[in-house]
């Protein structure tokens, strides 16, 4: 940390006390949901609003903003020759160079925000993405820019014969490509008024990449998943000085012994597993390595929810689509070409009274019991093999705007993002 740096942990008492008094306001206040009859749907929305709150709450600490405002107020009248000599939020760039503007110009006008540390909301803090970190990662080389969110993985890879012939699960480039596109496309405003979230890759493909690598040392066949030997794993082929700045995705033949799952991961988080066995061509592993990024940015499978499989979340989080492709048709059926997170405008579906002429968009109409006759109120169960998970056989499903809710938090990993974080094994994927 540089002199002057953040110390985020000064004020987590505070923060928790805060923290406390927001989720019981939200958790006592209605959503809107409640009216469609569905009391588990709103039960689960109110939940993930309640973690998001503690989880904006973690950002805004790190941030530092909230202590801050009063004494950056008063130190606004000093000359620009004295605010030179303060850090007001502690990212290691004076104040007198951060102008603000939302346009980087050079160091000595960077366009960020002098009262808040990280001004993209990506938790790389500003001094960080214009300097490169005290551990001596150069940032700056990597692309990063603090006025458009930045998310950095590495991965790490097994090359193997298990169950077939030799193969490797290193990513392709084409593959690294069509998961950047997908971030970049994003429609998320940034700060310099560009859209969607640069996405750094690092498989050690060269230049300032050179931190993912083949592992030759372990088996590669995991005996748990997010466990002590993933640890060991993790800690002999990523830097430490990668900790709290890249995520880590290993990318081994299977996990949990003989496990089909395609991958595990925290959520939210930044460490993650994907595991492809025989079956890793891009396709795959595209959609498999974005349903796992979607977990460490806090995306459930059903959203805001575990509830899988519903026809009208048309995201790769969601098992209906995951390998299958999104629904761009609004049929309810995969494309087998596309892949990415939902962006909530798709109708709510009531199970309990169907309007199969209104199908998922409002149309074309899908006759969801294909007996060839479209009714206005169809009692049916849409995705039955997940009522463990949806804890009802007939209830009202919903969409979910994925890109509004993702969140970069996760690679806190530690202090008080631990009492939320969750674990979150994966479908496997069937050879076509």
């Amino acid at each position: 940390m540089r002199p002057g740096g953040p110390e985020i942990g000064m004020r987590s008492r505070a923060v928790n006390t805060v923290v406390a008094g927001i989720v019981c306001f939200v958790v006592g206040c209605s959503n809107g949901l409640a009216a469609d009859g569905t009391a588990r749907a709103s039960t689960a929305l109110t939940a993930f609003l309640a973690r998001k709150v503690v989880l904006d709450a973690i950002s805004a600490q790190y941030a530092g903003t909230a202590a801050l405002r009063d004494r950056v107020f008063a130190s606004g009248f000093e000359p620009a020759d004295a605010q030179c000599g303060i850090d007001s939020d502690g990212d290691g760039l004076p104040d007198c160079v951060e102008t603000a503007t939302g346009v980087f110009v050079d160091l000595g006008d960077t366009g960020t925000d002098p009262f808040n540390a990280d001004t993209d909301g990506d938790h790389l803090s500003d001094g960080d993405e214009l300097l490169g970190t005290a551990a001596g990662l150069d940032l700056p080389a990597l692309g990063v820019n603090p006025l458009r969110r930045d998310l950095l993985v590495e991965y790490d890879w097994f090359d193997d014969d298990r169950e077939c012939e030799l193969h490797s699960h290193a990513p392709s480039m084409a593959a690294l490509q069509r998961i950047a596109a997908v971030f970049a496309e994003a429609p998320l405003l940034n700060p310099d008024g560009s859209r969607g979230i640069h996405l750094v890759q690092d498989v050690g493909q060269g230049g300032a990449l050179t931190g993912g690598n083949r592992i030759d040392d372990f088996d590669p066949v995991l005996p748990g998943a997010l466990d002590e030997h993933y640890r060991a794993i993790r800690d002999a082929h990523f830097a430490a000085e990668r900790r709290g700045v890249f995520r880590y995705v290993l990318l081994p033949h299977r996990y949990n012994g003989n496990s089909p799952s395609s991958g595990y991961a925290e959520l939210p988080g930044d460490d993650a597993i994907v595991t492809l066995y025989c079956l890793g061509n891009d396709d795959n592993l595209v959609r498999a390595v974005i349903h796992e990024l979607g977990h460490l940015l806090g995306l459930h499978h059903g959203g805001f929810e575990a509830c899988n499989g519903k026809p009208n979340y048309s995201s790769t989080m969601n098992y209906r689509y995951q390998f299958n492709g999104l629904d761009s048709t609004c049929t309810a059926t995969g494309d087998r070409s596309s892949e990415g997170f939902s962006d909530g405008a798709r109708l709510p579906l009531d199970e309990a009274a169907l309007d199969e002429h209104a199908g998922v968009c409002g149309s074309p109409a899908i006759d969801w019991n294909n007996d060839g006759v479209l009714e206005a109120a169809l009692a049916r169960d849409l995705n039955p093999t997940h009522a463990e998970a949806c804890g009802a056989s007939l209830q009202v499903l919903h969409d979910f705007d994925d890109w509004a809710n993702v969140g970069f938090v996760g690679i806190r990993d530690g202090g008080l993002l631990k009492s939320l974080q969750q674990e979150v094994a994966c479908i496997g994927v069937a050879p076509r």
